[in-house]
């Protein structure tokens, strides 16, 4: 688990935790400074149906205790096959591995503020995605899920990897065993 503040590898220095309007601006703001298409990555708005996909996502991947309630930590929730790791390298580098440059998925980052959570969707191809990784590091978990809803990736605060459905397990366990026999 991250010391907080946290400094990331750029040196920029970051909070436990932002409010849900600072995460926004401040991705949005990366989105501009890097130099970042619509067609690489976009926040999702309510024209997008993303309350449709993030429902689309709750059904297809998590087990749901009652009809309203709606998990923000997905992760403790998954009903498929998971597998788990400490992220020991970069996470960029697992990403690189498991997820295809030139697919679009769906990001969503979590925000809590007044002991209330939410996650955040966007669209985005890999590469972009990582690009504001780089620069940020205050959000509690991050999401990346298959638009096609096959599979779905997880980091969050505590430095863990976790990964579900189609082929995630078995590619992870493929990565972590070339990294064993590597060490």
């Amino acid at each position: 688990m991250r010391d907080y503040p946290y400094i990331n590898k750029n040196g920029k220095k970051r909070p436990q935790s932002k409010e849900w309007a600072d995460i926004r601006a401040e991705i949005m703001c990366l989105k501009i400074e890097l130099n970042l298409t619509d067609k690489s990555f976009r926040v999702l708005t309510p024209y997008d149906d993303y309350k449709g996909i993030e429902e689309q996502i709750y059904q297809t991947f998590c087990k749901i205790e009652n009809g309203k309630s709606r998990p923000v930590w997905l992760w403790q929730n998954l009903i498929q096959e998971t597998y788990s790791m400490e992220i020991k390298d970069s996470l960029e580098n697992y990403l690189l591995h498991l997820i295809q440059s030139n697919e679009s998925i769906w990001f969503g980052v979590t925000g809590t503020f007044n002991e209330r959570s939410k996650i955040w969707f966007y669209e985005g191809k890999i590469e972009a995605i990582i690009k504001i990784l780089d620069e940020i590091c205050f959000f509690d978990e991050c999401y990346f899920v298959s638009k096609k809803y096959n599979w779905l990736i997880c980091s969050n605060h505590h430095d863990i990897l976790m990964v579900t459905g189609k082929d995630m397990p078995q590619k992870i366990k493929a990565i972590e065993d070339v990294a064993k026999n590597k060490g």
